[in-house]
């Protein structure tokens, strides 16, 4: 173990944040695989809710005494408003893996870099060229060939993984801000305060008893979420979120391994020329991000 610590420092920081972004969507395709899954007894909030419980349980357990300590930031709604779009992603995501194709519901879900160049442009006054926005335009134009709305089959649970990206977009946002000032473990257990409170609700209202290997699946989920969200967050310690988003292209790849291999899930037509739109358009705005910085 200490030889890959050792290993792992001596990378450049960009190394690092490379490999801990790869390793978090590997990590989220594992518990999105899990949340599928459940989604097929038990109702989407319900998993929210679980999700969120078990999250803040296995936090509390890891920093034990040093929990409350944590809690002290100069910036409190500013955590709390970034953990609640985190919830309203975990909805949506939830919403979308429990009605659609694993494939169909990521490639949806890929349009979150766009989203994230957009964003940038309101929020954190990023200027861009033409050639961003057409870009821009060219993956948008993926995702509506993914979704297929002309289609007398079109199915409008698209929109789940559609806010989905959206709200992750501007939670990123907000994680680069909040970790120039912020403890990576802070802005970990904020994110699991906050949605906890926000789900009590539903895990009141569509609260079932699960089987006790449903219930290990939820607090496994719990496990493989804050390992993720915390190599999310330290990667954007290293790297710029601009840079960061696009490598959520990884989790289509996945995605559509996942959907074949466990669900027998074949990607359609439309699906596959639109994620490559998707893919492209991620990959381009990205070096043309670097080239101008």
């Amino acid at each position: 173990m200490n030889k890959v610590v050792s290993l792992f420092k001596s990378y450049s920081n960009e190394s690092k944040g490379f490999f801990l972004i790869i390793f978090t969507y590997f990590i989220f395709s594992i518990m999105e695989l899990i949340a599928k899954d459940l989604g097929q007894r038990y109702d989407p909030f319900f998993i929210v809710f679980t999700r969120y419980i078990s999250q803040l349980s296995f936090l509390f357990l890891i920093f034990n005494k040093k929990f409350i300590q944590l809690l002290k930031t100069d910036m409190p709604k500013l955590q709390i408003g970034r953990g609640s779009l985190l919830m309203l992603t975990t909805c949506c995501m939830f919403g979308g893996l429990a009605t659609l194709p694993f494939a169909d519901h990521i490639a949806i879900y890929m349009i979150g870099p766009l989203l994230t160049m957009i964003l940038a442009i309101f929020f954190l006054n990023e200027k861009v060229s033409i050639k961003q926005v057409i870009i821009i335009v060219f993956g948008l134009v993926g995702a509506i060939i993914v979704a297929n709305p002309g289609s007398a089959i079109f199915n409008y649970y698209v929109l789940f993984p559609f806010f989905a990206a959206l709200f992750f977009a501007l939670f990123t946002i907000s994680t680069k801000y909040l970790n120039q000032n912020n403890k990576s473990s802070t802005t970990l257990i904020y994110t699991a305060i906050s949605g906890s409170f926000l789900a009590i609700p539903f895990g009141i209202y569509f609260f079932q008893v699960p089987t006790l290997f449903d219930f290990c699946l939820m607090i496994f989920m719990g496990i493989l979420v804050t390992l993720g969200h915390f190599f999310f967050i330290k990667s954007l310690t290293y790297i710029n979120a601009s840079v960061a988003s696009p490598f959520v292209n990884i989790t289509l790849i996945l995605a559509a391994f996942w959907g074949y291999v466990i669900y027998n899930e074949i990607p359609t037509n439309s699906t596959i020329v639109g994620s490559i739109l998707i893919v492209i358009s991620g990959y381009y705005l990205t070096k043309l991000k670097n080239i101008s910085n």
